[in-house]
């Protein structure tokens, strides 16, 4: 069973909070192209973290192209700039994919990829996950103001249990750069996508919560 949209013309409505039923769509439109790259193995466990993120945002967006409620109602864009505030001259980030659903262009569904493995220590993925990727949220350097944003682990050591508890880890280890106001719990809003976590953060400048939700794909 595929998700999409209801009959009500949600891309009309321009809302601060992002309604969750395009978070729904979006990640069940991600593990149906997560599982198209690894069938067609495009990927393998050395490939860069830009080059999944790039097979998956191409497979993301023939996936949605594919259903007609979503084909023209949400845009997917990857490696796009944000902007911290409205008023900076130029981007500060470059996001790896954005999911565009109103004509509002500062609201979007921001998603965040990183390699995560807990067998090779030196890396310390886990850490690269929490300070280059779930604090530039919180620092406000992507998704500025928003209620809802991902992040997506890109799992190379085929230990998806383990990565989770480093990843627990290394957030209440950083916990205070990351302003982590709500530990890490199951996600059980969003349709029928399974492993969906969640932890909130205070983001800077912002006086309400932001959720980041938490997704793990493994690389075979």
């Amino acid at each position: 069973m595929t998700i999409e949209f209801d009959d009500n013309d949600i891309i009309l409505y321009s809302a601060i909070y992002l309604p969750k039923d395009i978070i729904s769509a979006v990640f069940d439109i991600t593990i149906i192209a997560w599982s198209k790259v690894i069938a067609n193995r495009e990927i393998n466990i050395s490939s860069d973290e830009p080059i999944i993120a790039g097979y998956l945002g191409k497979a993301m967006t023939k996936e949605k192209n594919s259903r007609p409620k979503l084909r023209d109602r949400i845009r997917i864009e990857e490696e796009v700039g944000t902007r911290s505030f409205p008023n900076v001259p130029k981007p500060k980030g470059r996001i790896d994919i954005k999911i565009i659903y109103s004509y509002n262009e500062n609201e979007y569904f921001g998603m965040e990829c990183k390699k995560v493995s807990s067998t090779n220590p030196d890396r310390d993925l886990g850490r690269k996950y929490v300070l280059e990727g779930v604090k530039r949220f919180v620092e406000g350097t992507y998704s500025i103001g928003h209620d809802y944003a991902a992040m997506l682990g890109f799992v190379i050591d085929g230990k998806v249990n383990d990565c989770i508890d480093l990843i627990c880890d290394r957030l209440n280890k950083y916990k205070n750069d990351i302003c982590l106001k709500e530990d890490w719990v199951n996600e059980l809003s969003f349709g029928t996508t399974q492993n969906i976590y969640r932890t909130r953060h205070i983001q800077d400048g912002q006086n309400d919560l932001m959720t980041i939700l938490h997704l793990f794909l493994t690389v075979s």
